[in-house]
């Protein structure tokens, strides 16, 4: 029955749009007399119809301009309150990661000195032409 409710509410919406076959508006008719809801649900969408088509646009030629002008601000406005209401948490993330990556050079190094930290120890220019001559 539900399916046959949606096969005939599908029908009232077309009927509305376009011109439905012979068969069809008979179903839809006969539809219409045994259904009180259907009555009903035809009766609110000619009235949303009728309240729809009382609208009218605006005559003014930037008016379409002036809208997405508007809509273009709020959509930066919220990025950008996102942005901000992130960033103390980036923030926060970024220092814990840093002081995790310190806290273990110096479990493992024993230090931290500029060299431990980027990763270069003491090289001698001895080796440092050995590794340009390999390639590395």
């Amino acid at each position: 029955m539900d399916r046959e409710y949606n096969h005939i509410l599908d029908l009232l919406l077309r009927s509305l749009d376009t011109e439905l076959s012979r068969t069809e508006t008979e179903r839809l008719e006969q539809a219409l007399q045994e259904s009180e809801v259907l009555r009903e649900e035809k009766n609110r969408l000619l009235a949303m119809r009728e309240q729809l088509g009382a609208w009218s646009a605006s005559d003014d030629p930037s008016f379409a301009d002036r809208v997405m002008v508007k809509l273009g601000k709020k959509a930066e406005e919220d990025l950008s309150a996102v942005i901000i209401r992130l960033f103390p948490r980036v923030a926060a993330a970024c220092v814990l990661i840093l002081a995790v990556a310190l806290g273990t050079i110096y479990v493992t190094e024993g230090s931290l000195m500029l060299d431990t930290i980027i990763g270069v120890n003491e090289v001698v220019l001895e080796d440092a032409v050995l590794l340009v001559e390999d390639g590395f």
